[in-house]
């Protein structure tokens, strides 16, 4: 068995786990009731905040890329979007790379810049998803106790949420400093075995991608942008509120949103294909141990939810895929 069937099986069997423990305490012929019960108004607001996110996370990965890089077609960066999510769905973690290597492939880019610009993309995520802890911690201080005992780190001096975002900062820094010390080199041609210039070289265009920050020429835009994917994370965890009444029943708003959009940020990082049972089983013990909703409720809401996320990356994921090649082909370039 080759590496990645053996990653592949070790996920099932991950993601097979988590989905015994979401439902060895829930009756599951009440859960099917309640599956097939739900309102579905929401789901045509909730798709579209969801394409809406994913062709801002598009966007603003054109403002990563480098000027001469950035004739790169809207249609082929959210296709390549669009395409990773369609990946990760059923290899975790593919879809980093596929994102990327799609771009790159059809327009002739450099592969290593364009998966060090991801990098970089997922380091500004994951220091965005700070702020909203340390948000939560602040205003939401009891619900964020909560969570701190969930997930066994509420012996967390605070002084740890500080060093966090810091270490990103210095990671940062430390990448500018490698890449500025890699292009010295080149410059000062200094190296004359052919391999080490060739791994060099490759070291420097990944690295280049990592420090693709620097690309930024508009900010006010790259911030706005970046709100705005998580703001529609937190639209996609609070429209679902209404299929079983809960934010009635349960006075759950957009505060309680945020809460669950980090905790399904961290369900979605354990190598499950598309987060499957991780994500399931976070929600519903958040959501249980949170606001005492019953487990099954909690757990008909993440199920439901999470289906509508992927079902809706396997539909227009090809779909946008088929546009780019449709649109590319008819530009003037390559008639």
């Amino acid at each position: 068995m080759n590496k990645r069937a053996l990653n592949i099986v070790v996920s099932l069997i991950v993601a097979g786990l988590f989905i015994w423990l979401a439902i060895r305490n829930v009756d599951l012929s009440e859960l099917g009731k309640q599956i097939t019960s739900v309102s579905l108004h929401w789901v045509p607001f909730f798709v579209a905040v969801l394409l809406t996110s994913h062709f801002m996370r598009a966007e603003r990965w054109r403002l990563l890329l480098k000027e001469e890089q950035r004739y790169v077609p809207r249609s082929s960066l959210f296709a390549g979007v669009m395409l990773g999510y369609f990946v990760n769905t059923f290899i975790p973690r593919l879809g980093e790379v596929s994102r990327p290597l799609y771009v790159a492939k059809k327009h002739d880019l450099s592969s290593g810049n364009l998966i060090g610009t991801i990098v970089m993309e997922r380091l500004v995520d994951v220091f965005s998803m700070f702020l909203i802890v340390g948000f939560v911690a602040v205003y939401l201080s009891s619900e964020f106790g909560l969570l701190e005992q969930m997930f066994g780190i509420d012996q967390w001096s605070r002084l740890v949420y500080l060093v966090i975002p810091a270490a990103l900062i210095l990671c940062i820094l430390l990448i500018w400093l490698f890449y500025s010390l890699l292009e010295s080199l080149e410059k000062k041609d200094a190296i004359r075995s052919p391999l080490i210039f060739k791994i060099l070289e490759i070291l420097r265009s990944f690295t280049d991608g990592m420090n693709s920050l620097r690309n930024v020429n508009n900010w006010p835009v790259f911030l706005l942008f970046t709100a705005g994917i998580w703001f529609g994370y937190i639209l996609m965890a609070w429209l679902p509120f209404s299929m079983l009444d809960l934010g009635s029943i349960y006075s759950l708003g957009l505060n309680d949103a945020m809460v669950l959009t980090i905790v399904s940020s961290i369900g979605v990082t354990i190598p499950t294909p598309a987060g499957i049972g991780s994500y399931h089983l976070l929600i519903q013990q958040s959501m249980w141990l949170l606001y005492s909703i019953p487990l099954g409720t909690a757990l008909t809401y993440a199920t439901v939810t999470h289906a509508i996320t992927v079902l809706s990356v396997l539909v227009f994921a090809p779909i946008a895929l088929w546009w780019d090649k449709f649109y590319t082909l008819n530009q003037p370039e390559n008639r």
